[in-house]
């Protein structure tokens, strides 16, 4: 469950970002955005216990951990303006998704 609704916020956020964005020309998302959303991925990883891993989960934790949390925190810096909401959304982006790792939801498990 954690890991949907930060997954659905994120994706909020990136939407609202490209909405206000529109007339700005297109920037890449910098790698140091990737390593934090991985971080958390481990943080995450560790905090819930160190599940077994299948390939299947492990993919869909690095899709929404990486790539989807380091657009959202370059989301996040653009339209706060501020430094520490960029590694602040990549951390909690990444550690959320670490949740899709548990065999059940985690507030139901």
């Amino acid at each position: 469950m954690i890991a949907v609704a930060a997954a659905l916020a994120e994706i909020v956020l990136i939407l609202v970002h490209r909405v206000r964005a529109a007339t700005e020309p297109g920037s890449h998302t910098p790698w140091r955005g990737m390593a934090v959303g991985l971080l958390g991925c481990l943080i995450g990883w560790l905090v819930v216990g160190r599940p077994e891993t299948a390939w299947s989960d492990l993919s869909l934790t690095l899709v929404f951990g990486v790539v989807v949390a380091s657009e959202a925190a370059h989301a996040a810096r653009t339209l706060s303006g501020r430094s520490w909401t960029w590694w602040g959304a990549a951390l909690l982006s990444g550690a959320a998704a670490a949740t899709w790792l548990l065999p059940d939801p985690l507030p139901f498990g």
